[in-house]
């Protein structure tokens, strides 16, 4: 009795229904078996429902009906106001006949079904009600996961009137006022398009939600005590690398003003249906929280990649480390080998199958943020031409193999505002804009009103700034005492490729959940093979160069292995229901990994050969080499090194005349298959001169490696073009930033190429 009064499907068995035909005890007999006190939106469960009859006859479902109104079957699956019902199987014994349903909700509505059976002469139905199925208050508004247009707390009435009264202070008339902002919220409101989300809803119709896995959060912080987080948080695993701490099991960060790696932790794993908040992308992951951010050592950084000595055992699920952090610095940073060898030790763990590193590709699409390159991209036009700023390459650490470079997009699919492109981007996941006119990601903050994103410290930080009522009127979810976020325990404002890397981590964790015999490269080639193509017409930018023109930007290119391609997009926006399904159902052999030796010409050479070759200025002929790769192998990435000097590209540039031949610089790639991919598209921050340990006056590029993943699964083996442009010949009128600089001064002298190589990796 206690059982089924727990039941949130219940069954009436009405056996006194009249029935066709003459004959006595054919009258089908109707019963129900189940079990399904858990019931959760978008998670499957089952029920059977048995039907004897006196004359063995073959029974089938004669009809469904919800609510008194007649429900149409697609086949064998059934559309409820409340979600899908799909008759699963139909099994027959002796007098006794078996169906078995599944039932995905799709909303926490409670309704209700009658059922009839018939053997063909006789009928006999069966009422069920089915009881609301449990949810998170939240989830309605959380657009990555399920795109239904929602506006997720941005775009407020209020900060609409805002604005309007604001350029009515600033001398606009009310109605020439209404007129501009009517318009630009029009524009806004079109970004809000339906099912442009991750595609999650059916990985967790297959039961995947994350099971069985890891998530590791390096980052600033993990709130580990926070009510939508603590269930999934592995006790005492989590590590504070501030030295002197009384906890060194607990990175809570004590910042008043938001940490970055509890709003990270819940994107990734937030608890599903326990009435709070909202869900991970994986809300049944564990996590473990390091503040690396806040110690930034050499230890630190070895014991977040999981080395002996972290906690983490070769053999435990360990899916995924999320690293939303990076460099960004108007320079182009050297190869570090120290480095290289650390990100190495994750292929060790999961018993040597490897876990992934997901990587926030950089927030410096338009400029750096801080204005270190003062408005040079502005000057020379990359922001009109939709050209990146900063390169996600220049980081080193994202042209490493074992890091997947995770760009953003917004809630119409399309490219951000802010989302660093590259070669090396490996696929792109949802984060929006700021969540004040356009969407954002609503996930955990630190817990209480006074402190994090949503806290009065905030309120006030903006309110002072910008206007009374401003952060009331922009953010009202994050301003203290909305409906929806009473204790302040959530923002909806968390934004930048710092969200996209974590929800990528999510599709991860449902990837390894669903088959965990997968190897990290097995992760990266269903991601490259179940992508979404998104802004499908997304055009290439041709630059006119002297006498020719060079494309910088090739939009969606595919390569000879039929892979599909943008340095804006990686390969596309992670698809977690295609994934899902691809790896419960993954048959592909990648064999052991294979990486060449440098193949390289000039400082890069096996035996020492000069190389000196001029880059002819503002030409579209360039300076092309020819690299020669032996190993037969499928690739899965290439990395080039260059050595690239110029005489002008110096740090006594300070307080003077800068020179554009870092910016003019251009690099592209052809495959042996003739795939062509752009790692340089010019008209990028290059102002500093390269750096690693120290700056190397002289030098654009001093051992600078960059990846490109376009030409997934072609073939290695072959000549490589590589081609090497300075694509302008005009001074650029720009002025301030980290430099303080009067402008920059066409280079007067050629850029100069010492040294290129090539090492590809596969199977």
């Amino acid at each position: 009795m206690k059982k089924l009064q727990k039941t949130l499907l219940s069954a009436a068995v009405l056996v006194a229904l009249a029935a066709c035909g003459g004959r006595e005890n054919l009258v089908p007999q109707v019963t129900a078996q189940m079990d399904l006190a858990n019931t959760k939106v978008g998670l499957p469960s089952s029920f059977t429902v048995t039907v004897s009859d006196g004359n063995s006859d073959l029974i089938s479902l004669h009809s469904m009906k919800e609510k008194g109104a007649a429900v149409t079957a697609s086949g064998t699956t059934y559309t409820l106001s409340t979600g899908v019902l799909q008759l699963v199987s139909t099994s027959q014994k002796d007098s006794v006949t078996t169906f078995k349903f599944a039932y995905i909700p799709s909303s926490s509505a409670a309704t209700s079904l009658q059922l009839t059976f018939t053997d063909g002469e006789a009928t006999n139905s069966m009422n069920l009600q089915l009881a609301g199925a449990a949810n998170d208050p939240l989830f309605s508004q959380q657009w990555h996961l399920q795109n239904t247009g929602q506006k997720a707390y941005a775009l407020n009435g209020d900060y609409k009137q805002f604005l309007i009264d604001m350029y009515v202070n600033m001398g606009m008339s009310v109605e020439q006022a209404t007129q501009l902002i009517g318009a630009y919220w029009a524009r806004q409101e079109a970004k809000l398009v339906k099912g442009e989300d991750m595609n999650v809803m059916p990985a967790y119709a297959k039961g995947v939600t994350g099971q069985g896995t890891v998530a590791v959060v390096v980052d600033s912080g993990l709130e580990i005590a926070h009510e939508d987080l603590q269930a999934n948080v592995l006790p005492n695993r989590s590590l504070n690398f501030v030295a002197g701490v009384v906890n060194p099991m607990d990175p809570t960060n004590p910042s008043a003003m938001g940490d970055h790696g509890t709003s990270v932790a819940g994107l990734i794993a937030a608890v599903g249906w326990n009435g709070k908040g909202g869900h991970g992308v994986a809300p049944d992951a564990k996590l473990i929280g390091m503040n690396y951010l806040e110690e930034q050592s050499d230890l630190a950084y070895m014991i977040s990649h999981g080395i002996p000595g972290s906690g983490i055992s070769e053999s435990e699920p360990v899916a995924v480390f999320n690293r939303s952090y990076g460099i960004t610095y108007p320079t182009a940073l050297s190869y570090n080998e120290f480095e290289d060898v650390v990100q190495m030790q994750t292929i060790y763990l999961r018993d040597g199958k490897g876990a992934v590193n997901t990587k926030s590709s950089g927030n410096s699409f338009v400029d750096g943020g801080s204005d270190l390159e003062n408005d040079l991209c502005k000057a020379n036009g990359a922001n009109d031409l939709k050209l990146t700023c900063y390169n996600a390459n220049m980081e080193n650490s994202q042209s490493s193999p074992y890091y997947f470079s995770i760009g953003a997009v917004n809630s119409d699919g399309k490219h951000t505002s802010y989302s660093n492109a590259g070669a090396n981007l490996t696929a792109v996941a949802p984060s929006g804009e700021y969540g004040d006119d356009a969407p954002a990601m609503v996930t955990t903050d630190q817990s209480t009103c006074l402190r994090g994103y949503s806290s009065f410290g905030f309120a006030e930080l903006y309110d002072n700034f910008f206007g009374s009522g401003y952060f009331a009127a922009a953010y009202p979810f994050n301003n203290p005492g909305h409906d929806d976020n009473l204790s302040c325990n959530y923002t909806s404002s968390f934004n930048g490729t710092s969200s996209a890397a974590p929800n990528a981590a999510g599709v991860v964790a449902l990837i390894l959940s669903a088959n965990p015999n997968l190897t990290y490269r097995d992760v990266r080639h269903i991601i490259a093979s179940t992508s979404t193509k998104v802004d499908a017409n997304n055009a290439p930018v041709v630059l006119n160069v002297g006498e020719g023109s060079f494309v910088a930007h090739q939009g969606w290119v595919k390569n000879k292995a039929g892979f599909e391609f943008n340095n804006l997009y990686g390969f596309g926006r992670v698809n977690a229901g295609k994934a899902v399904e691809m790896a419960k159902n993954y048959t592909t052999k990648l064999g052991t990994e294979k990486m060449s030796p440098w193949v390289g010409l000039g400082v890069y050479a096996t035996e020492s050969a000069a190389l000196s070759a001029d880059v002819p200025d503002n030409s579209a002929a360039g300076v092309e080499f020819d690299l020669v790769v032996t190993d037969d192998m499928v690739l899965e990435g290439a990395q080039f090194q260059f050595q690239i000097a110029n005489s002008e590209m110096t740090l006594e540039n300070f307080g003077g005349v800068g020179t554009t031949a870092g910016t003019d610089l251009a690099i592209e790639v052809t495959s042996p298959s003739g795939t062509r991919s752009v790692l340089l598209s010019s008209k990028q921050a290059l102002v500093v001169p390269a750096a690693g340990a120290d700056f190397y006056d002289g030098y654009i590029l001093k051992d600078s490696v960059m990846l490109s993943n376009a030409f997934y699964g072609e073939s290695a083996k072959g000549t490589w073009k590589i081609k090497v442009l300075d694509v302008n010949g005009a001074d650029i009128e720009a002025s301030g930033g980290l430099l303080e600089v009067s402008g920059y001064k066409n280079n007067s002298r050629p850029s100069v190429v010492e040294g290129v190589a090539i090492r590809v990796y596969g199977h």
